[in-house]
C-alpha cells in the first residue's frame, strides 16, 4: 500500500523504493552519502509514521532517512505535539535496526541520537563555542543561556517491531532552525536563530547526525554494552541536566526535584533529593533555572 503525502513529492511501494533514491539525494547530497536511501517530501503527517509503514511493507532498507519540509502530525515524547514551520525547522527520521542481543539497551537509541544531534549542532552552528549547547536528559538538545536552558530540539525513538532477529525502530529529530521568538511554542523554547547561533542548511546537519548516530549505535551493536560502547561516558560528559535545581515530571507519578548526579548504564537518571538518591527511568525534565556548575563539574 503506498504511503501518501499531502503536497509531497513521494508516494511509493516497495518495488519503487530504489527509483525514489535519487529524489532525496538531489536535495540532500551529503545526507545521501550517509544513508542508503534519502526520501524527501514537502508535507506529510509524520516522518515517523511514514518510515514505520515503509518498514512494515519491506519497502526500504535500514538506514533510510526521510526529511520533510513540514508535517501536520509531528510529535514528541508522551504524545505531545511537535510544532514546526515550513522552511524554518529540521524534521528528519531514520530507520534503524539493532540485533536482539541489545534489546535491553533500546533506551539508548534516543539518548545516543541526542548526543549525535548535539555533535552536529556544535559542528555546524557553534564550532567556536561548543558549550553553547548541551543535551538535556533524556532526549533534548538545549541552548545554554544565562536565563536557563532553552530547548532547541528533541529526539523521539519508536520501535516498529522485530524481524529476522533484529529490532527495528524509527528515530526522529526535530530542530528549530530559524523560528522567531513569536513563532516558538513555549517560553522555554529556542531556535538556533533566537539563541544567536549560526543557522546552517539542513543537509550538513542531517549528514553529520546520521554519521554520528550510526557510529554510536554501531559500537553498541558490536559490544552489546553501553559502557564499552562509550555511550555512558559521553552522556555524562555532555548532559546539562547533571546539576542542582532540576524537576523530572513523570506521567501519573509525583515529580522528582533535586540535583542530577549521573546517567546510569541503563540510560536512567540518578537524582539526589531531600529524601535520598532516586533513579528515574523515564520522564521529562523541567528545568527550574540555571544554577552555576560547581568547580570541576562535568557538563
Amino acid at each position: 500500500m503506498p504511503v501518501q503525502r499531502n503536497r509531497g513529492e513521494l508516494s511509493l511501494t516497495g518495488s519503487q523504493a530504489e527509483g525514489i533514491r535519487d529524489i532525496g539525494r538531489a536535495w540532500f547530497p551529503l545526507a545521501g552519502d550517509a544513508a542508503p536511501v534519502v526520501l524527501h517530501t514537502e508535507l506529510t503527517g509524520s516522518t515517523q509514521d511514514d518510515l514505520a509503514e515503509l518498514w512494515r511493507e519491506g519497502a526500504v532498507p535500514p538506514g533510510t532517512a526521510m526529511i520533510a519540509d513540514d508535517q501536520t502530525a509531528g510529535r514528541g515524547r508522551i504524545g505531545r505535539t511537535w510544532h514546526s514551520h515550513p522552511g524554518k525547522s529540521l524534521l528528519v527520521s531514520v530507520l534503524i535496526e539493532l540485533p536482539e542481543s541489545v534489546a535491553d539497551h533500546m533506551a539508548w537509541t534516543a539518548l545516543a541520537g541526542a548526543c549525535a544531534a548535539l555533535e552536529s549542532v556544535r559542528i555546524h552552528a557553534c564550532p567556536k563555542d561548543r558549550r553553547a549547547v548541551a543535551v538535556s536528559w533524556p532526549n533534548d538538545v538545549v541552548a545554554v543561556t544565562d536565563s536557563g536552558p532553552r530547548k532547541l530540539g528533541g529526539l523521539l525513538g519508536e520501535v516498529c517491531g522485530r524481524r529476522d532477529g533484529r529490532i527495528a525502530a524509527v528515530l526522529g529529530w526535530g530542530l528549530n532552525l530559524s523560528l522567531t521568538a513569536a513563532e516558538l511554542p513555549t517560553a522555554t523554547s529556542a531556535s538556533l536563530l533566537t539563541a544567536g547561533l549560526a543557522v546552517p542548511e539542513r543537509d550538513p546537519l542531517v549528514a553529520t547526525w546520521l554519521d554520528g548516530l550510526h557510529r554510536r549505535l554501531g559500537a553498541l551493536a558490536e559490544t552489546g554494552d553501553p559502557e564499552a560502547a562509550g555511550l555512558v561516558a559521553e552522556a555524562n560528559a555532555v548532559t546539562e541536566t547533571l546539576r542542582p535545581g532540576i524537576t523530572v515530571g513523570r506521567p501519573r507519578l509525583e515529580p522528582v526535584v533535586g540535583e542530577g548526579l549521573r546517567v546510569l548504564p541503563d540510560a536512567s537518571l540518578q537524582i539526589r533529593t531531600d529524601a535520598g538518591v532516586q533513579t528515574v527511568t523515564a520522564g521529562e525534565v523541567s528545568l527550574l533555572g540555571m544554577q552555576p556548575h560547581a568547580e570541576g563539574e562535568t557538563r
